[in-house]
């Protein structure tokens, strides 16, 4: 039985039926975006155009002149018109028996009082019929298992389904991290770019994706909070079942002026928040692509059960990197016990000593099973909890890694194994043939460090049931 905040946004999250409000046949107006968005993710149920001066159809579809002509009881309302046409379109729809919203349009809260008082009307207009609104300043939403694009964006019709949800506060920021999703080739399973936050609030979305069976992941990025105690609460009880990683900027004074005028958020204090959201258990993270590759190694089943990490190497410049970042943090790379260093160490090439990290120098650019060999043993020891490859790929012309097999030394050892496959993004097949196979790989020593650092901050505020661990390909 589905629990009663999944009821409540089933209407927005899994519509039957959409109606987009300004849908037209012109590719400079919104509208004609907005339509084009629901059905390129292939919606499978009723679209309604509504737009009073369209002719008999719009993008192939029947159109309606009124939302007065719309059959009784459609889910989601997608609002693609001025802010001056939406308070009355509302009123509307819930005289219609609409159940959700999607605004894109500004002019509300974040323009000052007049704007501020039209959106407590718009407020009191949507609670009337028990309307959810997302919104208005907004990009919209997206939810990748049931085929909704309810923004004004086809293309992301075509992410990549997966286990991760995002809530953003601004609609580009929301892309940024994206596109950091899509480069770290993480799935999405829901989008919300919930803007001005008329009648939903972050409280409500993590206490949602808590919920939600299709996420497995939690991103949020924050600009301010208005209430702020209702937050943590909630998200203090989503993060002890879900990993929830945020992402907060507005502390300086042109950049808190920006977000007041961006979306009306009021900004607080770097330490208050940082403070807030440890002891509400999140993972607080300092860019967009830090939020990838921590998404990304949660998402894949990389939470190590401690700190304690292997590593090995043919070049290294990038351990020394990695190591700088990680033991700064708490990240330990614990010393090999002496049965283990010297079974390492009878098949070392000459020169190279058995030790945390290994450096097996360039003979294991051209024999890679040292690395196999190597984190076959690492991992029996009991303080070491993950292990770490650093390889600089041959993109073609060299060597690959072997992956398939790193994988399956991970599996048997039930251990997380990780890959810092060095490649520029386009020659990156190899990256994602490893991940493919459940090697969790990054292409820069620093994303390698941070995603290692921040799984294990993330490990202190999950209890033993929640952990998880390496997933099969």
């Amino acid at each position: 039985m589905a629990s009663k905040i999944l009821e409540r946004f089933q209407p927005l999250f899994q519509p039957r039926s959409i109606a987009v409000v300004g849908a037209t046949e012109n590719p400079f107006k919104l509208g004609f975006h907005a339509l084009a968005a629901v059905t390129a993710a292939g919606f499978p149920g009723e679209v309604y155009p509504v737009n009073p001066n369209a002719g008999e159809t719009v993008q192939g579809l029947r159109a309606r002149h009124s939302i007065s002509e719309l059959p009784e009881g459609v889910d989601l309302f997608v609002y693609a018109i001025p802010e001056a046409q939406v308070l009355p379109a509302v009123r509307d729809a819930v005289s219609r028996g609409g159940r959700a919203g999607v605004i894109f349009a500004g002019g509300f809260r974040e323009t000052g009082p007049e704007g501020e008082r039209l959106q407590e009307e718009l407020v009191r207009a949507a609670d009337v019929g028990g309307m959810k609104l997302i919104g208005p300043n907004c990009i919209g939403i997206v939810n990748t298992q049931a085929r909704l694009n309810a923004t004004f964006a086809s293309p992301l019709a075509w992410f990549p389904s997966g286990n991760v949800s995002v809530v953003s506060q601004s609609g580009g920021m929301g892309n940024c991290i994206l596109n950091g999703l899509m480069d770290e080739r993480v799935g999405l399973s829901k989008f919300v770019s919930i803007g001005n936050r008329a009648n939903v609030e972050f409280a409500e979305m993590v206490e949602y994706l808590a919920e939600d069976p299709d996420t497995k992941v939690i991103c949020l990025f924050i600009e301010g909070l208005d209430r702020g105690d209702a937050f943590l609460e909630k998200a203090r009880a989503a993060s002890r079942r879900k990993p929830v990683i945020v992402y907060n900027r507005g502390y300086t004074e042109s950049s808190a002026r920006t977000a007041l005028s961006h979306t009306g958020s009021v900004a607080s204090s770097e330490a208050v928040y940082r403070g807030a959201f440890r002891q509400a258990g999140l993972v607080q993270v300092h860019s967009s692509s830090e939020m990838a590759c921590l998404s990304k190694a949660v998402s894949l089943g990389g939470v190590p059960a401690g700190n304690g990490v292997f590593i090995s190497t043919h070049t290294a410049g990038p351990v020394i990197a990695i190591s700088d970042i990680c033991e700064r943090s708490g990240v330990r790379f614990p010393p090999l016990r002496p049965e283990i260093a010297a079974a390492i160490q009878e098949f070392l090439p000459r020169h190279a000593v058995a030790a945390n990290p290994l450096d097996l120098f360039a003979f294991a650019w051209t024999d890679s099973s040292l690395y196999l060999r190597s984190a076959d043993l690492a991992l029996r020891q009991e303080d070491i909890h993950c292990a770490v490859a650093v390889f600089v790929t041959g993109a073609g012309s060299g060597p690959a890694f072997p992956a398939r097999e790193y994988a399956e030394i991970g599996r048997r050892h039930r251990k997380p194994v990780f890959l810092c496959l060095i490649a520029p993004a386009l020659l990156s097949q190899e990256l994602e043939d490893a991940q493919r196979e459940g090697v969790i790989a990054f292409n820069t020593p620093e994303k390698m460090a941070h995603a290692l650092v921040n799984l294990v901050r993330h490990r202190k505020h999950i209890s033993p049931c929640t952990r998880t661990r390496p997933s099969s390909p």
